[in-house]
């Protein structure tokens, strides 16, 4: 099972205690197929544990988190990422 990378709790959302968290949010950064905020395997809008409601996976594969392409194959930029960038 997952664990928080902050304080090690299995839960997502809100309630990390840690003092290395700036928004209270658990961040589970450990699968490249899963959201860190929820756990969810989508991506983009909807994420209901964060404010801005973007699902972001963990990292890993070349893929980028914000929406799962891989990295470097296209020329676009990424539409679900803050600064329109692809991240790996």
């Amino acid at each position: 099972m997952s664990q928080c990378i902050n304080c090690g709790s299995k839960k997502y959302g809100y309630g990390c205690t840690s003092p290395n968290t700036t928004n209270g949010l658990h961040i589970h950064n450990h699968d490249d197929k899963r959201c860190i905020y929820c756990g969810s395997t989508s991506y983009g809008n909807g994420c209901l544990k964060t404010p801005t409601k973007k699902h972001k996976h963990g990292h890993g594969r070349n893929k980028c988190v914000w929406c799962g392409e891989i990295v470097g194959t296209s020329t676009m930029g990424c539409k679900h990422s803050p600064n329109r960038k692809h991240e790996t």
